[in-house]
């Protein structure tokens, strides 16, 4: 995309800005994004790298909620670009103040106007846009219904038929994880999006966006509650269904004991469904009325602390333009069926989104309203109407608006760090709240060393008071695993060899503050042309002997890479660590500790 033609002042600003900034001496400028999720670290770090090779990024991976960001605005400590999956402009409008408008942007004009509304205020001021969605849906075997000539429905009456047909001859017409907060909020919300998106709808989301009202309209909302009720007896959907799990799901509906499940395009590629499956809409009163749920990869935000100067504005807008545009998306979406939102970007879609066009050119994708309590409320009320605890669609309607309107607790302080400790890499000894973090977790795990990224520390590390909530924020990732095991010298230099070495994997080494953390021995590596090279491992300054015997502890995604790392090194018997990462830290100083000391353990010529 291009930009509008900037004056001669504006390039003669941004030239002595990168004089200043040490740009135009060979220093790279300094770019901090937080990432949702480790998997985007390595496809959109790879990317943005060779996009940007001016930009030093330095990333690390948040948590999929913006109560973090709120935790980390809190303490002055925005990253530059925030990402996050689970999200409504609702969670956080009490604090946009500290995120750049982006309404008045290019870019922001790149987006169709019915999905652009969902991340506008009432103001007209828009913080956040979307990357491209997952498509929520409902999945349909059509060999089962092909098998008892049942036609494929395309209204909310026909699919009611089908459910009847499909239940005479004793099958499930329709199941899904109503476990799972996500299922109740999306199921909620897709079967009623002609109410959402309707003119009535989009005012009270907009309000409710802006934190203007904490009520649900009976107008809108209660007809959402009746579809529900509605329903529930036309599938027959019971208690039952709020036990499980979605690989159980998935394994009844392969073995045709269920007919219809709700999924997304991923989910079906995922359990090997996709041969026999066709996605459906939500279906409305008619086929025109129909649509599908959405929910962008992720949201994306520029502080506006770090776009205060107008060269360094530019850059991040840009950086944020290359995340969202053709090319970026692509990065998301591989080996998935996803859709964008913004005009004149086509993604590859499978054969299963071959009726998805016209919902496409409709623009009949409602983006779910995903605020924190819209999960917790959704499942709260949802599995009481599934149980018969609300008996009918007032009942629930009544539930929601008082959990809705219930005062929030103020959270005590838990523990108070006497001392904080900066991310940035240093090549003379790595960064310093990674290093704290993982000399905690290894002398509580009682390993002699640990290895694990330090991207799953999220950020700096500020002294002072943390509720029990907020020390979950200090270590973050997608729930990595620790192995335990006994390595020699040899096997363990093989190893962090292999996971400097080893690009395309989760953990994945792809600049500085993605490499490494080793606690109990130092690391020597080198920065080569095709990424990084390991030299030397030592313990207290002494090479580390090849044959002698150590305990180690390893962090990280461990189905996917740590098991692939120990054959390489050699290793064959290991045992996973009860102790929860995320836990560890948060429980050693809520028990009144602080932090390990970090130490020097890398460097990195």
């Amino acid at each position: 995309m291009r930009r509008t033609k900037r004056p001669v002042l504006f390039w003669a600003g941004l030239a002595l800005f990168l004089l200043l900034s040490g740009c135009g001496s060979g220093k790279r400028e300094k770019v901090t994004v937080a990432l949702w999720s480790d998997q985007l670290t390595e496809r959109y770090g790879t990317y943005l790298q060779s996009r940007f090779p001016e930009v030093e990024f330095e990333f690390y991976v948040a948590t999929n909620s913006t109560d973090f960001y709120r935790f980390k605005q809190k303490s002055g400590d925005l990253p530059d670009i925030l990402t996050v999956r689970r999200f409504s402009l609702q969670d956080v409008a009490d604090w946009r103040g500290a995120l750049l408008d982006l309404s008045s942007t290019e870019l922001a004009n790149t987006f169709h106007q019915s999905y652009l509304r969902s991340y506008t205020y009432e103001d007209g001021t828009v913080n956040w846009l979307p990357a491209c969605g997952e498509v929520d849906c409902i999945l349909v075997n059509t060999a089962l219904l092909a098998e008892h000539h049942i036609p494929i429905p395309t209204s909310y009456e026909e699919f009611t038929d089908a459910c009847a047909a499909l239940k005479a001859l004793g099958i499930r017409p329709f199941a899904s994880n109503f476990a799972a907060d996500y299922t109740c909020m999306e199921v909620l919300q897709g079967l009623s999006a002609p109410c959402l998106t309707s003119q009535a709808g989009r005012e009270w989301r907009q309000r409710y966006e802006s934190g203007q009202t904490r009520q649900l309209s009976e107008e809108v909302w209660l007809p959402i509650f009746q579809r529900m009720e509605e329903f529930i007896g036309h599938t027959g959907i019971t208690a039952a269904d709020l036990k499980g799990n979605t690989a159980d799901l998935f394994t009844a509906y392969r073995n045709h004991e269920v007919a219809m499940i709700r999924g997304t395009c991923g989910e079906a590629n995922h359990y090997g469904v996709e041969a026999e499956t066709q996605i459906l809409p939500y279906f409305g009163d008619s086929p025109e009325d129909s649509w599908y749920l959405t929910y962008p990869a992720f949201q994306a935000a520029i502080s506006a602390r770090a776009a205060e100067n107008p060269a360094r504005r530019e850059l991040l807008l840009d950086i944020l333009e290359a995340m969202l545009d053709q090319e970026g998306l692509r990065h998301i979406a591989t080996g998935q069926d996803m859709i964008a939102y913004t005009k004149g970007v086509q993604l590859p879609l499978s054969s299963m989104l071959d009726n998805i066009p016209p919902y496409l050119d409709s623009n009949h994708l409602y983006i779910r309203l995903a605020s924190s309590e819209m999960f917790s409320i959704s499942q709260q009320v949802v599995q009481g109407m599934i149980s018969g605890e609300y008996p009918n669609a007032r009942a629930a309607f009544d539930a929601f608006n008082r959990a809705m309107q219930a005062e929030e607790e103020a959270l005590p302080a838990a523990a108070r760090l006497d001392a904080g400790y900066t991310y940035a890499f240093r090549p003379d000894g790595g960064s310093q709240a990674a290093s704290a973090v993982m000399n905690t977790v290894r002398e509580a795990i009682g390993t002699q060393f640990l290895i694990g990224p330090a991207a799953s520390v999220a950020g700096n590390i500020a002294a002072g008071d943390y509720t029990l909530a907020e020390l979950q924020f200090l270590t973050m990732g997608e729930s990595p695993g620790i192995l335990l095991c006994d390595m020699t010298g040899e096997q363990l230099y093989r190893y962090v060899d292999y996971v400097l070495t080893t690009p395309g994997r989760p953990g994945s080494v792809i600049n500085d503050s993605t490499l490494y953390v080793s606690s109990g021995f130092e690391m020597t590596v080198k920065k080569t042309d095709e990424g990084y090279a390991l030299e030397q491992l030592t313990a207290g300054g002494k090479e580390l002997d090849p044959i002698q015997t150590y305990s180690v502890a390893l962090l990280g995604n461990v189905e996917m890479l740590l098991q692939d790392a120990l054959t390489a090194a050699g290793v064959a018997h290991f045992t996973e660590s009860d102790a929860v990462y995320q836990q560890i830290v948060a429980a050693h100083l809520a028990n009144g500790g602080q932090l390990a000391e970090p130490t020097a353990y890398i460097t990195r010529k």
